[in-house]
């Protein structure tokens, strides 16, 4: 019976700290899943040839600004 208590309170011990590290878990997931989006934006953009990048009227120069999601015409 001790045992099932001193487990318990350990867990309950150990809340306020899950609380707290799980924003920034949300957080830290957040941030790597923008990363590969902007990751796959710019392996896409750098399979177009000069043509296609030509035809779109945009230049590799405007790459981090369309990856940054800032692009404007």
């Amino acid at each position: 019976m001790a045992t099932l208590t001193s487990s318990a309170s350990h867990y309950s011990s150990q809340t306020p700290f899950l609380k707290l590290l799980q924003p920034l878990l949300n957080a830290f997931t957040a941030w790597r899943a923008e990363q590969r989006k902007r990751a796959q934006i710019a392996r896409e953009l750098a399979t177009c040839t000069d043509r296609e990048l030509f035809d779109l009227r945009i230049q590799r120069a405007d790459f981090p600004a369309i990856i940054n999601g800032t692009y404007s015409r």
